[in-house]
């Protein structure tokens, strides 16, 4: 049975980026702050809009969310 959700998660890089931002009580915006990145940017990559991203840019968030980057990003070791 084919689910729209299935179908996301192939189409686009999975990731907890909004989970943990609210787990810490952050905004968009002050997670942008402490990144560099842009606001809209980090949406984009919550929402699943994008799934592109610069190594760097994934290290610059797994650091301000004090999470690893492998947790962040849902990646298997």
């Amino acid at each position: 049975m084919y689910r729209k959700t299935d179908y996301t998660q192939t189409k686009y890089m999975k990731n907890e980026i909004g989970r943990y931002r609210y787990q810490q009580n952050m905004s968009i915006s002050e997670l942008a702050r402490r990144t560099g990145l842009s606001a809209t940017a980090i949406s984009n990559l919550e929402n699943g809009y994008t799934s592109d991203i610069l190594l760097s840019h994934a290290i610059s968030l797994s650091h301000a969310l004090h999470v690893d980057l492998y947790d962040l990003f849902c990646i298997k070791r």
